[in-house]
This record gives structure tokens, C-alpha cells and sequence, in this order.
């Protein structure tokens, strides 16, 4: 056990957690089961070849060094017995999600796909907690668009011939991992809404070449900063194959595909190789509220997998201060670079969208050249009323805690965030 940090904090974890931590600790300790040893790709590797029965064709190269690189900053981390076990299932289903989509693409049936374009998609771009998920489900909603669900994402491949069957399948196993993270830190669902058939971001799918999702996100963002240097246009390349099979399999072609990922943000010089003719919808958010909310979320995901008996909010603060202005800065040079000109880009503001979600995306629809149906108005006005009812429900019943935090919870100043974000604020708050 680490001695405690002076900004030291436990794990908010569940009782049944904690007890499962203890009783898997033996196991851990003297690694008796193979997801307690350390990562290694090239036996992640052998173990998924051996799950899909004998498939060898991982494709290209490229995720291999954010492979590696990430399993050993995980390996040299304090993650806990479940930490560890839910690393490794992350990167194992990764790498199976890789082998049956390769293998599936060279189906006769299937490899024309890959000859049918993805037009024009709406990426939803952001830090983390400024909006970009609650926009993301409203864009969802427009019978001309088409967002892609978390089971589609996970395993865009399907097992079963019969369609029916095969969708219910992958929804259940989906939605078992996810109730078991829940069951882990259940403070989470008042953070992100997770569900195995709603809109989810694009993240979920380019794990298979950028491993930072929930498992790995506290450790990519921390000191020595590798993944800030990954060059992945390679990435989105392959996401791009994900879309064309999925317009594939729901006979989509004419419906604009609308996505979402934080992650998005930095990295938008590599989304732009993939896809060339997207457009950008940049959400905004007071800095400091946004700064304060993403080190509230990373809390969270080292909540599940921290192993050392604390959680240093301070280094939390530090990182997540970094990552955010960082991400920021990439952000405005890609925009205001040549690189750029072939985007169509839109702004939301966090306050309007929260303040008056259905004519804001009615603006950014005008803004943007989309076409604005009396069909879709409808269906957001009847989403957000369901949405406020669900919200106010919650906080009289008090079953739910919704989110909350401070800044000085982190050793965050709010004046020197600011400071720090004060150019960002005046270039695009007007």
C-alpha cells in the first residue's frame, strides 16, 4: 500500500468490488491466472487467435507501438486486482475485434463495400464534459442520420446469420460488460450514460489502433505523454472500413453518418486523412467548469482500476490541466491551418445547448446547410422532455447522484486555468 498523498483519496468503488479486489489478490499476487500477468502483445495476440478459432490477420502494423507502449505504462502502474483483469480483457477484445473485421472484409460478399464512400460525416469534437455526448444523441435523432451504437462499435461483425438474433446477441453481451463496470463504480452512470444500443463515440471502435478508453485513459494523459506523439492517420483509416461496413449492413448509404469522440480534438490532422470532406462541430464550455468535470471523469476511470489504496487528485489536476490545453491548442492550429479548408466546421456553446438544446441545434443546422424537418423537431422537443423529466426524477429520489465537483478538489486555482485557457476564451467565446 502507497503511503497516502497529501490530495490522496480512496477508490469509490462498491462493497462488492472491494471484496472482490480482496479475494482475487492471491491471485494477483503470484499471477496464477494469465489476466494477471503482465501485458504482453504478442500473447494478447496468440490468446485472440486462439478465441476466433485460428484467425492470424491483423492487418497493418501501425497499432502496435501504442500497443506496446500502453500496455507497459499499465503494467508499471498500481492497478488492482479488477484493474488489471479488465485491462487485459480491453486489450484482448481489442485485438479479437481486429482479426474478425480483417478476416470478415475478405469475404467476396463483403469486400465491395469498402468501394462505397463515407460522404461527408458530422464529427462532434470537444474536451471531454463539454457537451459533446447530450449533442451527439440529439443529432442522433434526425432521420437523415445515422450514429453508430456501442454494440456495432464494440464488434461491428456479426455472429449470427439471422439478423434479429444477431443483434439481440451482441446487445446482451455489451451491456453485461457494461452493467459489471456499473456494478464496480456506479457513481459513473451520473457521469456518462453508457447503454449497449445507444449512440456511443467512435472511440469504442478506434481502440482497436488507439487503445485509450476507460481502462487506460488516466495512465495515456499522465507524464511521459508517448500517446501525445502517435502519428495516427493509419487510425481513421481504419474506422473509415468500420463505417463502410456498417452503412453495409443497414443499407444506409443515403443517411449521414453522425459521430463523437473527445479524443477527436487533438488528433483532428489524422481525422482529416481518413476523412478528407468531414464536418467539425466544436463544443465550448466555460474552461474551468470543463477542466474541473474532466478531472472529475478521470477520477472515475482510475476508480475502477486503481490498485494502490489511493487516488492522487493532485496529479489528476495536473494531467487533466495539461491534456486540456494541450488538446485545445492542436485543435485551433489544425483549423486555422490550409490543411483545414476542405472542413465544414460549426460551434456549440455548452450554456445554450443546456439552456435551449432544440434551437441551438436548429442553428448549427442553418449554420451548417443541413435541412431542419418538422419530423425532427418533433423528436428532439419529445427526447428533451423525457430527458428533463428522467433528470428531475433522479434528483428528487436521490437514487442517482448527479455529477459535482471543484476545482480546489484537484489543487486547481481557478484563476490560473483560466489564465491559462484566457485566449481560447476570447477567441471563440463571443
Amino acid at each position: 500500500i502507497a503511503t497516502k498523498p497529501k490530495f490522496g483519496v480512496p477508490p469509490r468503488i462498491s462493497w462488492k468490488a472491494r471484496l472482490g479486489n480482496l479475494l482475487l489478490s492471491p491471485l494477483a499476487y503470484f499471477q496464477i491466472s494469465p489476466v494477471f500477468k503482465p501485458l504482453s502483445l504478442k500473447s494478447l495476440k496468440k490468446a485472440a487467435t486462439k478465441m476466433t478459432k485460428g484467425l492470424t490477420d491483423f492487418g497493418d502494423t501501425w497499432y502496435e507501438t501504442p500497443y506496446t507502449q500502453t500496455m507497459e505504462m499499465v503494467n508499471t502502474s498500481t492497478y488492482s486486482p479488477i484493474g488489471k483483469a479488465a485491462a487485459n480483457d480491453f486489450f484482448l477484445r481489442r485485438l479479437i475485434a481486429r482479426l474478425r473485421l480483417i478476416d470478415h472484409l475478405k469475404s467476396p460478399s463483403i469486400s465491395p463495400c469498402l468501394q462505397k464512400p463515407v460522404t461527408k460525416p458530422l464529427f462532434v469534437v470537444g474536451l471531454p464534459r463539454t457537451g459533446t455526448t447530450f449533442l451527439h444523441r440529439l443529432l442522433s435523432l434526425d432521420p437523415s442520420a445515422r450514429s453508430p451504437r456501442t454494440y456495432e462499435l464494440f464488434d461491428p461483425v456479426p455472429r449470427y446469420t439471422d439478423p434479429v438474433k444477431d443483434k439481440k446477441s451482441r446487445i446482451k453481451f455489451v451491456q453485461s460488460a457494461i452493467d459489471k463496470l456499473l456494478l464496480c463504480v456506479p457513481h459513473f452512470s451520473g457521469i456518462h450514460e453508457v447503454g449497449a444500443d445507444l449512440p456511443e463515440e467512435c472511440m469504442m471502435s478506434l481502440g482497436c489502433d488507439i487503445p485509450m478508453l476507460f481502462a487506460t485513459f488516466h495512465v495515456l494523459i499522465s507524464p511521459p505523454y508517448l500517446s501525445f506523439d502517435w502519428k495516427s492517420g493509419q487510425a481513421y483509416k481504419n474506422y473509415k472500413k468500420v463505417l463502410q461496413l456498417l452503412q453495409h449492413q443497414s443499407k444506409s448509404y443515403d443517411k449521414r453518418w453522425t459521430l463523437k469522440c473527445p479524443v477527436h480534438l487533438g488528433l483532428l490532422p489524422f481525422l482529416s486523412e481518413g476523412f478528407p470532406d468531414a464536418t467539425v462541430v466544436w463544443t465550448h464550455r466555460e474552461p474551468k467548469q470543463a477542466i474541473g468535470s474532466l478531472c472529475s471523469f478521470v477520477r472515475a476511470t482510475q476508480d475502477m482500476h486503481e490498485g494502490s489504496g489511493y487516488i492522487d487528485l493532485e496529479k489528476v489536476g495536473a494531467d487533466v490541466n495539461n491534456f486540456g490545453n494541450l488538446w485545445i491548442k492542436r485543435a485551433d492550429d489544425f483549423l486555422k491551418s490550409p490543411e483545414s479548408k476542405g472542413h465544414k466546421r460549426g460551434n456549440v456553446m455548452y450554456t445554450e445547448l443546456i439552456k435551449n438544446p432544440v434551437e441551438t441545434v436548429k442553428k448549427l443546422y442553418g449554420d451548417l446547410g443541413y435541412e431542419f424537418t418538422p419530423e425532427y423537431e418533433k423528436l428532439l422537443k419529445e427526447y428533451v422532455e423525457e430527458n428533463n423529466r428522467e433528470r428531475e426524477a433522479l434528483k428528487k429520489s436521490g437514487a442517482k447522484k448527479l455529477h459535482s465537483y471543484e476545482l480546489k478538489d484537484f489543487n486547481l486555482d481557478e484563476e490560473k486555468v483560466a489564465e491559462g485557457l484566457a485566449w481560447y476564451k476570447e477567441k471563440y467565446f463571443k
